[in-house]
């Protein structure tokens, strides 16, 4: 995840979900009039008649890196999302975000060009460290009005010191424009200082509203794009929260209650926590049993694309509870044993 990827709103997020229904070539020809009305064309040409599937997606981001590729080779290829058909037979949902299809003269040479591109992808990891991040996310901050930016964000500002005090979950983060460092106000917390961390805090910052929680609990498909963008690797990173707590329900409240959550109504036990000031989460627990499997999931006031401007913040965000939920609740398990 690169910040400087983070330019994209919710609205733009949402306008190209909606025109994504059957798109040909590259999904940049939406911009294009032209293109578009040459869809029925392409559409009717003969090259549905013998098509091959030649790979299956796991983003949105994927499937624009790879059209591309093929239409700068000169292969047409056809991008079918799941979105549209999201059934293969009889309510058996269909695996991954879609599907690249091909005629069947162009099947091999297209899977020349995009395995290649499939393993590279597969090879790099998250970005982790700090200095990785967009510097003018920094610069942005240091020229922000510090009296506009702890009004919206309800955090404060320490003249002294030029820093900025942010409360994250159970704990307080000193923000250093000047510096550019983030850092734990404490002897003792389980958030790790990280790239994502470290996104989240500026974007915050910068992008915070002084509106009021709106107390509705929507989900991460629910979100304006969510629906699009949470899949394969975007996916929330809860699995491991579920096979850690999901037969241990009083080890994940313990790990919750040590964070600074508070119990709610919800599965079979929930925890809401202040992830930020004006961004709570409520993560709920389904226990695991002989017929279903353990569940975790993410709940989020509606108003938070009103602090969060881009999905990919969102998704580091619940990156770093799961990460911290996870580290306490594997503490508590060695000390125990």
């Amino acid at each position: 995840m690169d910040s400087r990827s983070s330019s994209n709103s919710f609205e733009t997020m949402a306008t190209r979900c909606q025109t994504l229904e059957t798109i040909l070539f590259h999904p940049t020809d939406l911009t294009s009039e032209k293109s578009r009305a040459s869809w029925p064309q392409r559409r009717n040409s003969g090259m549905e008649d013998h098509l091959e599937s030649v790979h299956t997606l796991t983003s949105r981001f994927e499937a624009d890196l790879l059209m591309d590729a093929l239409e700068r080779d000169g292969i047409p290829a056809l991008l079918r999302s799941f979105e549209e058909t999201p059934y293969d037979g009889l309510f058996v949902m269909q695996r991954g975000w879609g599907r690249i299809l091909v005629s069947t003269t162009h099947a091999q040479a297209a899977k020349e060009i995009i395995e290649p591109l499939v393993r590279d992808l597969q090879a790099k990891k998250l970005y982790e460290d700090p200095a990785e991040l967009d510097p003018l996310l920094w610069e942005k901050l240091r020229n922000a009005d510090p009296q506009v930016i702890g009004r919206n964000a309800q955090i404060r500002y320490d003249a002294a010191t030029r820093a900025y005090r942010v409360p994250i979950l159970h704990g307080d983060f000193m923000c250093v424009p000047e510096e550019e460092r983030i850092f734990s106000d404490e002897t003792r917390t389980d958030i790790r200082e990280n790239f994502q961390l470290y996104l989240v805090v500026l974007h915050y910052l910068l992008e915070a509203q002084p509106s009021g929680i709106v107390g509705q609990w929507v989900s991460e498909q629910e979100i304006p794009g969510g629906s699009f963008f949470f899949h394969g690797v975007h996916a929330f990173h809860t699995k491991p929260l579920e096979e850690l707590f999901g037969h241990r329900p009083a080890l994940f409240a313990s790990a919750a209650e040590r964070l600074g959550g508070m119990r709610v109504a919800g599965g079979d036990l929930a925890y809401r926590f202040w992830a930020l000031p004006r961004v709570p989460l409520t993560f709920i627990l389904w226990k695991g049993d002989e017929e279903f499997p353990a569940t975790v999931h993410v709940r989020f006031d509606a108003s938070i694309p009103h602090h969060f401007h881009t999905l990919d913040t969102i998704w580091a965000l619940v990156n770093t509870v799961c990460r911290t939920l996870l580290a306490i609740g594997r503490d508590k398990v060695s000390s125990e044993q």
